[in-house]
């Protein structure tokens, strides 16, 4: 027989709260762009997916929370030799890029400064473009090409035929009128009038 109060939480419309719940957080919808969304894996995070998509998720320096690559121990035990070599060398390809290296003479005056040009593996990889880029651009050039013209409002149509009446085509004059509250300068005011006579046919 069960207790009152467990009799009273089964009516309850609260469900119990469990860890299950937290999975629900993992299942994100993307209403920003379709062909984002299409290709979006739900198991992964954020970043990882940026990353798959060829996409950066962080415009600046990442401060943390990247995945480490895991490098078996036999590849560190020879790794000691040609990370010195580098260090001596002064091939830029050798030198990593954004690093470089300060050459000295016996005095330890600065002779040159080599820059590095070795691109890091996962530079590389990023910058080879993915299906998903070459669709985004493709969306963004059909996008750019559709331009909207704006239309003038009943309200502004008065307006613009106020001062039309009253000044004509002088617009430095227009701009010292009270009837110009937002204070437009002469040529937003004769754009906006020529636009109102073209609409208007006068």
């Amino acid at each position: 027989m069960t207790s009152v109060r467990r009799r009273k939480m089964a009516r309850s419309s609260v469900t119990k709260n469990t860890r299950r719940v937290k999975d629900k957080q993992r299942n994100i919808k993307i209403y920003s762009n379709p062909i984002i969304e299409a290709n979006w894996d739900h198991s992964l995070t954020l970043q990882q997916n940026y990353k798959r998509l060829g996409l950066t998720a962080k415009l600046g320096h990442i401060a943390g929370g990247q995945e480490r690559k895991v490098v078996k121990w036999s590849e560190t035990v020879g790794s000691a030799k040609p990370l010195k070599a580098a260090e001596e060398t002064e091939d830029p390809t050798k030198i990593p890029e954004g690093e470089a290296r300060i050459v000295r003479d016996d005095k330890g005056e600065v002779l040159r400064v080599i820059y590095g040009t070795m691109k890091n593996q996962d530079d590389e990889v990023t910058e080879q473009k993915s299906e998903v880029i070459n669709a985004l651009e493709q969306q963004a050039i059909k996008n750019a090409s559709i331009v909207k013209e704006r239309h003038q409002s009943d309200r502004e149509s008065d307006w613009l035929r106020l001062l039309y009446e009253k000044f004509g085509d002088d617009y430095e004059k227009m701009k010292w009128d009270k009837l110009n509250i937002y204070q437009q300068s002469p040529g937003d005011l004769k754009r906006r009038i020529n636009k109102w006579k073209k609409s208007n046919l006068v």
